[in-house]
Order: structure tokens, then C-alpha cells, then sequence
């Protein structure tokens, strides 16, 4: 340490700026990236013209309202003079917590006269909001005596780039600097260990302009302890508990590296450690899970951790939800995520069906309709020319008796099945009606007999659920283990772009979907699965894989499709407390990581390791029905069972009328004689 004295002696004092011009070049230099700063106390800038928002370090002013309004109007970053030191240090979690501005990588500059120096630099190291993690100092003394600070915190700094000028209040001018070293010693039962000590930071006067006033401590982190709250949901997160010393991560429970973490997400994360020098703290959550965050700010699972500050980042397939972005951030998209339905698969129709698979059931109704028109016709046009005929008094034996209703009944149903009939043609109205019944049914058989060939050689199915709206119409129940996807029906981006595009075409499919969820989870969710009856609530992510389904097994996975749209999609993010500092250089990395296109290959390695491929494969193949073979199938007896069924209800119903027909003769014949024997 050298004594002050020789420091004068050794450098012109008047080489030493004024503090209104330092801090005018550290503004200029540094400031210049944000929106607009806060000057809080004394304002050592009131004769330059930067624009700036001021609040005065008195007790009518220093209130966490002030200090949150300035932050939602554009406040980046602050100059804070003595008097308002410790209140702001004390108010800026809060304020943060409770705005809606998010920015990210503050610079605070914090301005201590001399005769304070020592008490409350002190205070300042050990105040929630700088310890725990590295934080620079720049510091300006009169003498002070280096000292080593042991911090055992479980805060995250939330503020890196911290600038502390200790100046004379006399001349205006600051002295020393200032700076910290902070060293990652361990984790102990959920303590993040620091050691933190200060350093001189040498200064040439003479150049003072070329020294570094916020220094990087963001390229090497020197083992920064990162909180993450997470739970297994593949492909997107994993992690296994292994023997002390072989996994990437820190239990929190027991404070060994003993977390192997997994997933595309977590590999993003581990990645970025790795290549900032930083360590992750997994603290996990099985029950939960993603858990909500409620009106309040509390809430439970890996949301509320964060919402309640227990963890600084939260990875797990996390959508933009508005509720939590209440009380925490988000950072740039990692992936796309999808929502889609896995429905029943169709069924192959039973064979019996054959003979009626020719024509839609429009195309029967429109030939059931010819049929009973030409049978009325050919009624009508026989009894007419009967008539007409017996009119002209011709002799009986050269006029056939007219057409009852069941002969022009098989006529016009022999003229459809391509079979002969008697023909009446002494008339050219009756020439005209049979040659055009003759074409229609000529047409009818051909038609039916091509498609009769292609239905006999190619399997049919049950209409096929294939879309969001057939899915809806269907009426089906799916099964969701949560409630929360009921937030993503209503919240999604593909649900909001099309409602905004179409306001009254998909708001009722939506309200059908939401209406017909079914809450099910572990064995209950199991058994609706091997019904086979209802859809469920499946997860894709960008690359193709899918979010794990424990309720399928690999031989109920067959039963299944997936939806060719998506119900909705949203992009996945980790959500973080407002205040994290290393938001910007984490936003960064992301960016970098998904123009590479190493997510992809992560998704590739996850899937390979710790997927159910076999089921994922059965749901991706479900499409592509392995009957058709090669081609066409061979005709079987089975393809004829709608021929006997045709053939066999025609027998039962030719069987119940016979019976119909003698029992009533045998009534009207015993009517007839009772009849007689009464006029008798």
C-alpha cells in the first residue's frame, strides 16, 4: 500500500480530474448504450446537458415508487451519491421485481466521500444486492487497508458492473482504485461459497482516460454459481443424480457434483458455463414440475422458484406465459415447440362392408333416389298405357295386363344390375322410359363395378382424424396430465395469428377442444391409453422428437396418430429473475447456438440416449399402414361376406314375410267364414 502522502509527491495533483469530469467521461463512455440513467442525490453534471432523470436523495423522494416509476420510464442505469447509497441498494430488488422495464446489463456508479469511506465501503460489500457472486469495485481512497471478505450467500448478484468513486469532498477529486476478485470455494447445504478480496487497480494519471472503469467479468466468471431449477422432460431437459465428482452440475441437496445434466436445453446451458467459466446449482423438482405462478408473485414448481427468487433460471420447455412474466424475464427463444394430439388410429372396416364402400353415401342416396323414381315411373307409364289401350276398345287378348308395382320393381332393379327384362314397346312413350332406365342402369353397374374392384383389392379404414378441426368436431375426450395446456389453447402464437385472421372460424373448434380435456396422470392416464379411446396431449419439439409420454407403452403406442397440424406451438425459453446480469451474455449465446444448428445434433444425441425410440417410431409410422404390401392384396373369402350378408338378410327378410303373408291369408280366410256364417 503507498501512503497518500507519497502518492502526492510522486504525481501532480492538478494531473488527478475533477469528479464532475470523470464521471462526465465514464457517462459519455459507458452510459451511452442505455436509454437513459438515473442520478440519485447530489448531481455533480448540472452544467452539462445530458439527458438524464434525477431524484433527490431526501426522504420525500426515497421511496421504492420513485425509484420503480423511473425504472418503468427508461432507467438502464444509475449514479448514486452517498446520502441514497444504502436506500438504493435496499430498494433495487424490489423495484425491479415490481416494474415492467427488463434491461439488461445495468452499470451502477456509487459516490462516497472519503470520511465514510471505510464504514460504508464495508456495508456496501456485505449488502444482499452485491454479495455472492464477482462484482467489480472502483474505488478512490484516501487509505484504506486491503481486507478479505468471506460471503456465504444464496442471492445472485444482481449487479455486475458496480463503480464506487471515493472522493474528497474539499477538492472534488478522486483518489484510489479499487477492485474485486472473487473465487468459487464450494456449495454447502444449498450456501453458494464465495471468497471475495480486493485488489488496488494501478492508474497513470497521466492517461487516466485508457483505463478500464467497468473491467469484463463476464468472459471468465471465475466460478460463478448459477441457481437452476429444473425437472426431467426429455428431449428438452434431463438429469441424473451420479457419484460425487462425475457429473457437470452441483446438487443442492448435498453439495457435491454429483447432477449429470442433459437435454437440448441443459446441454445450451452446461455449454455456456463451460465457455464463461461458471458453475450450475440444480435444484430439482419432480412433484411440481413446471408448476404456476399466481396473482401474488408466490407460486410452486420451477415457475414460482424463480417467480419467488429460490432460483436465478428455470429450464424445462417453458413457454412465453404472460402470468409469470409478471415477476421474471425471459430470454431469447432456444426452440419451437409444438402441441399436438396423438387419436386413435382408424380401424380397417369390417369386410362386410364391401359391397357398400362402392359409392359415398351421397352417391347411394342419389341412386336409392333414381331407383324408387324409375320403379314410380314404370308403374305409372304401364298403368297409363293399360288404360290408354283398353280406351280404344282393342281386343283383350292383344293387350297384356298392366304393370303391378312389384314388376316394375324387379324390371327397374334388374335394369341396375345389368339383367334382362320384358320390355313394353307398342307405345314410344314406353320406349323412351326403358331405354333411358336401360342407360342409367348401364351407367349405375359400371360405376359400382369399378368401384367395387378398387374397394375388394385396396383396405379400407374409418375416416381418419387428421386435423385440429376434425379433431374438435370428432367430440373426442383427450387426456392432459395438467391444466396448464389450457393457457397454451388460449395463449398460443399459431391459435392467436389465426383468431386474428379469422376471429369466428377456429374460436369454436377451441372451445370444443377445451371442453372435452379430461385431468389424468400415472396409472389412470395408463389405462385410458390401452382403451384405445381417447386423444392425448403430445409434445413436439423442433428437430421431430417428441416430449416423453409415460402413459404409453410399446404396445399401445400402435393405436395411435398423430394430429398432421399442431393444436398450438410456442417457442421455449429459460424464464429468469428480473435481475439476472447475465441475461445479455446468455441471449447471446443462444442466438449463436441456433444459427449453428447444434441444437439439432443435441436433439439427435438425446433421443438416441434416452428416448423410447421404439414408441416414437410406432407414432411416427402410424400413417403408413403396413397391409397394403407391395400393391394390391389378393382377393380372400373374407371380401365376399358382404355378398352372403346381402345374400342372408334377404333370406330373413323374404323368411319373416312369408311368414307375414300366411298367417294373414289365414286370418282373412278366417274372417271370410266367419263372415258367411253370420249371414247364414
Amino acid at each position: 500500500m503507498i501512503p497518500l502522502t507519497e502518492l502526492l509527491i510522486k504525481e501532480d495533483i492538478t494531473q488527478i480530474p475533477a469528479l464532475s469530469v470523470l464521471i462526465r467521461f465514464i457517462i459519455v463512455k459507458y452510459y451511452a448504450r442505455y436509454y437513459s440513467f438515473c442520478s440519485i442525490g447530489q448531481d455533480f453534471l448540472t452544467d452539462v446537458t445530458i439527458a438524464r432523470i434525477t431524484l433527490d436523495a431526501t426522504a420525500s423522494d426515497m421511496s421504492n415508487r420513485n425509484l420503480q416509476l423511473a425504472i418503468d420510464i427508461g432507467c438502464q442505469a444509475f449514479v448514486v451519491e452517498e446520502p441514497g447509497i444504502l436506500w438504493f441498494l435496499d430498494h433495487y430488488i424490489p423495484a425491479h421485481h415490481n416494474s415492467q422495464q427488463r434491461s439488461k446489463d445495468k452499470s451502477v456508479m456509487l459516490l462516497i466521500k472519503k470520511r465514510n469511506s471505510d464504514t460504508l465501503l464495508k456495508l456496501i460489500s456485505q449488502h444482499v444486492s452485491l454479495r455472492g457472486t464477482p462484482i467489480v469495485y472502483l474505488v478512490f481512497l484516501e487509505y484504506i487497508r486491503c481486507i478479505t471478505i468471506l460471503i456465504n450467500s444464496n442471492l445472485i448478484l444482481d449487479i455486475f458492473n458496480v463503480l464506487i468513486i471515493v472522493y474528497n469532498p474539499e477538492n472534488l477529486r478522486p483518489d484510489r482504485l479499487y477492485t474485486t476478485v472473487i473465487s468459487f470455494t464450494g456449495v454447502q447445504q444449498h450456501n453458494l461459497d464465495h471468497r471475495t478480496s480486493l485488489r488496488i487497480i494501478e492508474v497513470d494519471w497521466i492517461n487516466w482516460k485508457l483505463t478500464q472503469f467497468f473491467p469484463d467479468k463476464l468472459t471468465d466468471l471465475q466460478g460463478f454459481v448459477l441457481r437452476l431449477g429444473t425437472f426431467n422432460y426429455l428431449p428438452f431437459s434431463y438429469y441424473e443424480r451420479m457419484d460425487p465428482g462425475l457429473g457437470n452440475a452441483y446438487d443442492a441437496d448435498t453439495g457435491e457434483r454429483s447432477v449429470w445434466l442433459d437435454g437440448t436445453e441443459l446441454r445450451l446451458l452446461v455449454s455456456f458455463c463451460q465457455w464463461r467459466n461458471c458453475n450450475i446449482i440444480v435444484f430439482t423438482e419432480d412433484e411440481d414440475e413446471l408448476g404456476v405462478v399466481y396473482a401474488n408473485g408466490s407460486g410452486k414448481g420451477i415457475l414460482g422458484d424463480v417467480a419467488e427468487g429460490r432460483t436465478d433460471l428455470a429450464l424445462g420447455a417453458v413457454y412465453y406465459w404472460f402470468g409469470p412474466y409478471n415477476f421474471t424475464d425471459y430470454t431469447m427463444s432456444i426452440s419451437r415447440s409444438g402441441v399436438t394430439m396423438l387419436v386413435p388410429r382408424p380401424h380397417m372396416l369390417p369386410f362386410w362392408y364391401t359391397p357398400f364402400l362402392s359409392f359415398s353415401p351421397v352417391l347411394w342416396a342419389a341412386v336409392f333416389c333414381t331407383l324408387l323414381t324409375g320403379i314410380g315411373a314404370a308403374w305409372y307409364i304401364g298403368y297409363f298405357r293399360y288404360r290408354l289401350l283398353t280406351s280404344f276398345n282393342m281386343e283383350r287378348q292383344n293387350v297384356t295386363e298392366r304393370l303391378s308395382l312389384s314388376e316394375a320393381i324387379l324390371m327397374v332393379v334388374g335394369f341396375f344390375v345389368a339383367q334382362s327384362a320384358s320390355i313394353r314397346n307398342d307405345l314410344w312413350s314406353c320406349v323412351v322410359l326403358f331405354a333411358s332406365l336401360l342407360l342409367a342402369g348401364f351407367m349405375v353397374s359400371n360405376c359400382y363395378s369399378a368401384g367395387l374392384a378398387s374397394v375388394m383389392t385396396i383396405p379400407q379404414y374409418e375416416h381418419s382424424i387428421d386435423t385440429v378441426i376434425d379433431f374438435a368436431n370428432s367430440g373426442m375426450q383427450w387426456i392432459s396430465p395438467t391444466a396448464i395446456v389450457l393457457e397454451g389453447i388460449s395463449g398460443g402464437t399459431e391459435v392467436t395469428v389465426i383468431l386474428a385472421e379469422s376471429h369466428h372460424r377456429r374460436i369454436p373448434h377451441m372451445k370444443k377442444i377445451a371442453s372435452t380435456m379430461l385431468l389424468a396422470t400415472g396409472d389412470r392416464a395408463i389405462e385410458y391409453a390401452r382403451r384405445g379411446q381417447f386423444g392425448f396431449i403430445i409434445e413436439r419439439a423442433q428437430h421431430g422428437d417428441f416430449a416423453p409420454s409415460n402413459h404409453l407403452e410399446q404396445n399401445t403406442s400402435i393405436l395411435y396418430q398423430k394430429l398432421l397440424d399442431d393444436l398450438y406451438y410456442q417457442n421455449c425459453a429459460a424464464i429468469s429473475i428480473k435481475t439476472n446480469p447475465l441475461l445479455a451474455n446468455l441471449n447471446d449465446y443462444i442466438l449463436r447456438v441456433q444459427q449453428s444448428g447444434i441444437l439439432y445434433y443435441w436433439a439427435n444425441i438425446v433421443a438416441m440416449r434416452y428416448q423410447p425410440t421404439g414408441v416414437f417410431r410406432n407414432i411416427e409410422n402410424a400413417r403408413h399402414h403396413n397391409q397394403l404390401g407391395d400393391g394390391a392384396v389378393r382377393l380372400q373369402i373374407d371380401h365376399f361376406i358382404g355378398a352372403f350378408f346381402i345374400l342372408g338378410y334377404g333370406l330373413l327378410c323374404a323368411g319373416f314375410i312369408f311368414l307375414l303373408e300366411v298367417s294373414g291369408t289365414k286370418m282373412v280366410g278366417r274372417l271370410k267364414r266367419r263372415v258367411r256364417s253370420i249371414r247364414c
